[in-house]
């Protein structure tokens, strides 16, 4: 018994001075700020900026050195976003404290998918854009194209101005509005004449998209007029 308790004593000075060595340094780590908590707001703070933006997002976080050891902060860090509307690729976040005052910066790399709509098969030119035509798809941000659509509904109903070939991004410039009167076809005249409205029936010349002048024909007068397209099949003559 008296080895067992001499043996245990013995174990316990050899390894004190480890114990009180270890303690020395948790003691020491603790008034210093940890680089884990810094990359947390960061990566946390790009989360958000991104979300519903980018789809399928990656953050890359370049380490500060290991041998940088900031004072402890006795408040809240503040974070400071040097590109507020950049929210891919390379981004610069500061992370600062007031007490004691600090700061320091942390560069990051974001990647990331976004939406867009695509030509699901060959279009027409001229042909209106029906839901079967096309489809929302992701591709990296970096292949996505300026001016891109992104709205199915806001898609759906538009002519094409080109031919548009299968897989294509369907960009603002490829597409117009849909056509509110269409030419050959019976619409209705509108003229105010002294603050009363006249409403007569007509021939549009020419197809045209909401608030676009084109000639009309009075069926009843058989007289050629200009007037504004302000509703479906609706001229106003001003």
């Amino acid at each position: 018994m008296k080895k067992t308790i001499s043996k245990l004593i013995a174990t316990l000075l050899l390894i004190s001075p480890f114990l009180n060595s270890q303690a020395q340094e948790t003691d020491v780590l603790s008034h210093y700020q940890a680089h884990s908590e810094l990359y947390t707001l960061v990566t946390e703070h790009l989360k958000q900026k991104t979300d519903q933006k980018l789809f399928e997002v990656e953050i890359q976080l370049r380490k500060l050195s290991p041998n940088l050891r900031l004072p402890a902060c006795k408040e809240s860090l503040t974070l400071k976003d040097r590109n507020p509307d950049n929210y891919t690729g390379r981004v610069s976040i500061s992370v600062s404290c007031l007490h004691p005052k600090w700061r320091v910066f942390i560069p990051a790399t974001v990647e990331g998918k976004r939406p867009v709509i695509i030509s699901a098969k060959g279009i027409l030119k001229m042909a209106v854009i029906k839901e079967e035509d096309i489809k929302k798809v992701l591709l990296p941000y970096k292949k996505v194209p300026k001016d891109s659509l992104i709205d199915l509904k806001t898609v759906v109903g538009m002519r094409a101005i080109k031919g548009i070939p299968p897989n294509k991004v369907l960009k603002v410039k490829d597409l117009q509005a849909p056509f509110w009167v269409f030419k050959n076809q019976q619409v209705n005249i509108i003229t105010r004449i002294s603050g009363i409205e006249v409403r007569t029936t007509g021939v549009a010349l020419q197809s045209g998209v909401e608030l676009q002048q084109v000639p009309v024909k009075n069926l009843s007068s058989k007289k050629v007029m200009k007037g504004i397209v302000v509703a479906p099949n609706t001229i106003l003559i001003p």
